[in-house]
């Protein structure tokens, strides 16, 4: 019997310990959760704090000025200062986030020479600026240009390339112009003339200046046969460099008015005119 109870106090410490050890399990659980909760939310704060900090720094226009500028495009009268100015006289362009590239390619496009422009960022603060350049085909009127497009547009001369012909008429017929005057120079360049203007009047009338020859006007109907009656006339006549213009409106023949000789009676009475049927 005592045997019995002294096994018995023997093994009652066994349940005691074991207790023990679960509230210390239990415990310590606790107290990794709320540190695991408390380091969580720290962490969560300090990336908030963070990322506002930045945000702030990256808006703060004195902070992220374009600092670079890449003009592309196959440019021959548009130069990169003068894209370089526009970008400099924005003053959006103290914050590469704010700026507005809708705003800027209309300055852009603004430029004389300009017809397109596409713009856009890239990181960290470069601009790059597509330019594609007004093609000038023929000068139009006294003071502006006719695009291959055929667009009329204004920019200075003084950068042409290479001489171009004149045409003049009503603005919105210019594209007509532009291909009249095609047909008139592929037909006379065949026999050893060109164009170097043509007008066309309010009333739709064509008139041709030649290179180192007369002015031919040729009405408004089949220019192209009376082109070709120039042709085979004009070789015929005598002191071809002393005509002014030939008028070639006539069904039966041509009109030709002579240039006025200095001493003769044309240069004394400007209204007296030196004119002839062929």
């Amino acid at each position: 019997m005592r045997q019995a109870r002294l096994a018995s106090d023997e093994q009652d410490p066994a349940p005691v310990e074991s207790c023990r050890q679960i509230a210390e399990t239990t415990t310590r659980t606790r107290g990794e959760f709320i540190f695991g909760f408390v380091f969580f939310v720290s962490v969560v704060a300090g990336l908030w704090s963070t990322a506002t900090d930045i945000r702030r720094w990256l808006f703060d226009e004195d902070k992220i000025p374009v600092s670079g500028l890449v003009v592309q495009g196959d440019l021959e009268y548009v130069s990169t200062e003068e894209v370089r100015k526009v970008l400099a006289e924005n003053p959006q362009t103290n914050n590469f986030f704010k700026l507005d590239v809708n705003q800027l390619q209309k300055e852009v496009e603004a430029l004389p020479w300009v017809y397109q422009s596409s713009i856009r960022k890239r990181w960290p603060a470069l601009l790059y600026v597509y330019v594609v350049e007004q093609t000038p085909c023929a000068l139009w009127g006294d003071d502006r240009l006719l695009s291959i497009r055929g667009t009329i547009f204004r920019a200075p001369r003084d950068r042409l390339k290479k001489p171009l012909v004149g045409l003049s008429g009503p603005d919105e017929l210019a594209g007509k112009v532009w291909v009249q005057y095609q047909q008139f120079e592929r037909l006379l360049a065949l026999n050893g003339y060109h164009v170097a203007s043509v007008h066309m009047t309010n009333r739709h009338s064509w008139e041709i200046q030649l290179v180192s020859g007369p002015k031919l006007v040729l009405g408004r109907n089949d220019m192209l046969v009376k082109l070709q009656q120039f042709i085979d006339v004009y070789p015929k006549l005598e002191n071809r460099e002393q005509i002014d213009y030939l008028d070639l409106r006539y069904d039966t023949g041509i009109a030709v008015r002579w240039k006025q000789q200095e001493g003769s009676g044309d240069d004394q009475n400007p209204r007296q005119k030196s004119n002839s049927r062929a």
